[in-house]
């Protein structure tokens, strides 16, 4: 599979529309069709869309990150321009409990002592 084939399937998971797919990636839309009946784009298409099926974290915090910013998640998305303020405190506080920065337990487990108490002899 050639780079221009690649990118054709790209949009076409992004999308799931073959007309953007194929004017995106230089492609006529017959040639597109021909594509998507050929094994080797089948399958490439139905591992990725599998992959793609589940946002990995990193994409979470990144898209959570500009909600609270109040940036377009891209660019053709404006949705975010009127974003209110509470919804991006919600970001914030996602983030700040993904990071624990919010937590108010310390962990100074290391420098605790041990203390046995009680009469009975302790053996080896």
């Amino acid at each position: 599979m050639n780079n221009k084939q690649k990118l054709f399937c790209k949009y076409y998971i992004e999308t799931q529309d073959i007309k953007i797919a194929t004017e995106k990636s230089g492609y006529k839309e017959k040639t597109g069709i021909k594509l998507l009946n050929d094994e080797n784009i089948k399958k490439y298409i139905e591992k990725n869309i599998q992959d793609n099926k589940v946002a990995k974290s990193d994409e979470i915090i990144e898209c959570l990150t500009k909600i609270m910013r109040g940036e377009e998640l891209s660019d053709e998305d404006t949705s975010l321009k009127g974003i209110s303020v509470k919804e991006r405190l919600k970001a914030a506080e996602l983030l700040g409990k993904f990071y624990s920065i919010f937590s108010s337990k310390q962990d100074n487990d290391k420098n605790k002592s041990v203390f046995i108490v009680g009469s009975d002899l302790i053996r080896d």
